[in-house]
């Protein structure tokens, strides 16, 4: 996406009115009228964001023109002004001006689709809270009206819990637009002020489950997606996260079980389609993997991940026409997923086009330079090439990035044979081996190796 850098600034506003009834603190009645002006404000940037995102392929969905406008807004500032109504009352008035910036809309629209679709639900979440917590908010000023002296002190003290709860969905969104630009810290900062105003509230926990993820914290992630579960047990992102998390952590049928109750609560929820079919994936199950990929496209077709993982499971199963299909798609959505020119190496390796298949796991890697598999593939064509100490420089890189990848130390043990150091390649073999006992080809490598140090 090319855009010219450019700013636009947008003014808009909102009030709150507090005084009619029940006791109010004054300073979150002024933060009531700034989150209204600032929903104005968002819808006035909706308008802007709809007219640049025609550049990309496809068009965006409202939902995620409204969750883009909201993501991109910054406060230059908002001024509020009381206003005395009847003699009583007083509402305070926001004028807000914002900036959004074609930079910040870019970086929201070449975001992964899965955060997409998660700041997509999160954004819905927080217009129901709010309007929640608002709708009570006007109940209790109507009973108010008509209680007694004692039934009135009893509402006061539900408003002042209504109005906790009110900073806590603040400081919960503002942990959101942290997250948004991934500056984790001050979004975690935000989330923790949140829980101390509301103990009960599942949002933050779940907002801490994907942090400590993106960081690779899994066991963190899993704890935070549980906590969030424990408080509201139908929530459909802390169940998909859950299934994400254990997926990277190799537990496959935990995944699968997590997963499914995401789909159950919501059967038009993308993401754990995709992490389902991951999960089905690596236990071999490539057919039940297949038709998940598939769900997950019904309801996202501009999800390049999940284009690559399904083009990765045909090429399982045989398929390479239909394999090549997926894998072209993935990379026309974005050039730059590194998985599925990683997937198209394999495909080209497996049909001795190995020319090609150079090329592509050289795009993996320059795309995604933490990629064991891509690092294993490109080692593989060295090998083929019988350029062993390049090859043998892929491997170490993949072994490091993942210390128990079998098909990598039986690469490295190829290498090292390749350049006579039959010491070293029997070592390499053996721990393949260890990983993998039941490997008829490692096992049989090991003992050529140890073959030829005896010989």
């Amino acid at each position: 996406m090319t855009l010219f850098a450019e700013q636009k600034i947008i003014e808009a506003d909102g009030y709150s009115i507090m005084g009619d009834g029940p006791e109010e603190n004054p300073a979150v009645a002024k933060e009531r009228a700034k989150q209204n002006a600032k929903q104005a404000a968002s819808e006035k940037a909706g308008i802007y964001v709809e007219s640049l995102s025609e550049v990309r392929k496809g068009l965006l969905t409202r939902d995620e023109i409204r969750t883009i406008s909201t993501n991109v807004i910054e406060v230059r500032s908002a001024e509020i002004t009381p206003e005395i109504l009847g003699g009583v009352a007083v509402k305070y008035n926001c004028h807000i001006t914002v900036v959004v910036d074609t930079d910040s809309i870019d970086r929201q629209l070449r975001k992964d689709r899965k955060k997409m679709e998660e700041s997509v639900r999160s954004n819905k979440k927080l217009e129901a809270e709010n309007a929640r917590v608002l709708d009570e908010l006007t109940r209790l000023k109507a009973r108010y009206k008509k209680a007694d002296e004692s039934e009135r002190e009893k509402i006061n003290r539900e408003v002042r819990r209504n109005e906790e709860q009110f900073t806590a969905i603040q400081w919960n969104e503002q942990g959101l637009e942290y997250y948004d630009r991934e500056n984790f810290k001050k979004a975690l900062d935000c989330y923790k002020k949140a829980l101390a105003l509301d103990e009960n509230y599942a949002a933050p926990w779940n907002g801490i489950g994907w942090i400590r993820h993106d960081e690779k914290k899994y066991d963190e992630a899993i704890d935070a997606f549980r906590k969030a579960l424990a408080l509201d047990e139908n929530y459909a992102s802390a169940w998909n996260g859950l299934g994400y998390a254990y997926n990277y952590k190799g537990d496959f049928n935990q995944a699968i079980d997590d997963c499914q109750r995401a789909i159950n609560l919501d059967s038009h929820y993308a993401a754990p389609w995709n992490n389902l079919g991951y999960a089905y994936d690596k236990l071999k199950n490539y057919y039940k993997a297949i038709d998940c990929y598939n769900r997950a496209i019904d309801l996202d077709d501009k999800d390049a991940a999940t284009w690559s993982n399904l083009g990765n499971a045909y090429y399982e199963v045989g398929n390479y026409n239909t394999a090549l299909t997926c894998l072209n798609k993935a990379v026309e959505i974005n050039p730059k997923q590194a998985s599925a020119w990683n997937n198209l190496g394999y495909i080209f390796t497996s049909s001795g086009d190995y020319d090609n298949a150079f090329q592509y796991f050289k795009k993996a890697v320059e795309f995604d330079s933490k990629s064991a598999v891509a690092w294993n593939g490109l080692g593989y064509v060295y090998n083929f090439r019988k350029d062993f100490k390049k090859a043998g420089d892929c491997f170490r890189k993949a072994i490091k990035l993942d210390a128990k990848y079998a098909n990598a130390w039986n690469g490295l043990g190829y290498a090292y044979g390749g350049q006579g150091n039959f010491k070293k390649a029997l070592e390499s073999y053996e721990k393949a081996v260890a990983l993998e006992p039941d490997s008829e080809l490692y096992r049989k490598n090991r003992d050529t190796a140890k073959a030829r140090l005896q010989g």
